[in-house]
């Protein structure tokens, strides 16, 4: 089973729509501010007065700058906004390529530089299949190559079964603000199956 992106217990319903909506303000202020890290994911664990949050990046460093300066920084920004007690972690992510997240917002960065958009979903796929990927399939819609008519093109490669329970999948949806107009991208990379089907023996009866 996977992790819940937040982790905390509302008593009241007015309590549980001020976390909802902290959370949410948690996320985009530490996105915001450290778009060049490729943070994967941000788990939140939180009381009415201590917060907790871990975050998942592949480029560390950005955040651990001169011996952690950026975190603390960042806790103290934190507790003044919200007047909690701010607890932050960071963990690395060993294989990029297995997160959807940053696979979109890699390909939406090529795209707002304007490259060619069939070259840079090309590059993605090998990428994501290199790492021994069951699959990955990418969707950019928008008025691509300066058309009139917006339209949609997808690039697969591997399996990719929506429909199955057991394949883990990752999914991540982002627009690309390019000069003129906006693309949207969808990434989907399936990493691997959970379970795997055991084969019962059959029983035989002796008559």
């Amino acid at each position: 089973m996977k992790s819940r992106p937040s982790e905390w217990f509302a008593k009241t319903k007015l309590q549980w729509a001020d976390f909802f909506v902290e959370d949410i303000k948690i996320r985009n202020f530490i996105e915001k501010k450290y778009l060049q890290s490729a943070i994967a994911k941000i788990i939140i664990r939180k009381t009415a007065k201590e917060c907790e949050v871990i975050i998942f990046a592949s480029k560390v460093w950005v955040l651990m700058w001169k011996q952690g300066e950026n975190i603390k920084n960042m806790e103290n920004e934190l507790s003044k906004m919200f007047d909690k007690k701010f607890i932050i972690s960071v963990k690395e992510v060993r294989v990029p390529e297995f997160s959807a997240k940053i696979m979109a917002e890699f390909i939406s960065s090529q795209l707002e530089n304007r490259m060619p958009y069939r070259k840079v979903a090309k590059n993605v796929l090998q990428k994501v299949m290199q790492r021994w990927a069951n699959g990955i399939k990418i969707s950019i819609g928008g008025r691509l190559n300066w058309a009139d008519i917006a339209r949609t093109e997808k690039f697969i490669d591997g399996r990719v079964s929506l429909q199955t329970f057991r394949s883990d999948i990752d999914y991540h949806e982002m627009q690309a603000m390019t000069k003129y107009w906006v693309l949207g991208v969808k990434v989907w990379i399936e990493k691997w199956t959970l379970y795997n089907k055991k084969k019962t023996p059959k029983k035989t009866i002796n008559l």
